[in-house]
């Protein structure tokens, strides 16, 4: 299994990580120039902080990637919102299969 993650891995020229299984991708096998989104972050006790799927240096191969903590966590959270507001209100003006007003 990790021959064929890492094979995959060093294709891409997008990686976004969200397995949710801290270190399961080597930095070392990023190809050169990737760009890496961290969506998959898991608290570790261990160091007592939030950690990436990715180990290693991200930087020394990835032209751009999101930190972790920090990286897309500050925009899920309002898009979370907006789509629950959009969804209601789209129910609140469905007619009679919806919500009533």
């Amino acid at each position: 299994e990790d021959d064929i993650l890492k094979e995959l891995v060093g294709q891409a020229d997008i990686l976004v990580t969200c397995a949710g299984n801290p270190g399961c991708i080597d930095a070392e096998w990023l190809k050169e120039g990737v760009e890496v989104i961290n969506v998959g972050t898991t608290f570790s006790e261990d160091f007592d902080c939030l950690v990436s799927d990715v180990k290693g240096d991200i930087g020394s191969k990835a032209s751009r990637f999101s930190p972790v903590p920090g990286g897309v966590g500050p925009i899920s959270s309002p898009m979370l919102f907006r789509n629950t507001v959009k969804a209601a209100w789209d129910q609140a003006n469905a007619g009679e299969s919806g919500w009533k007003k």
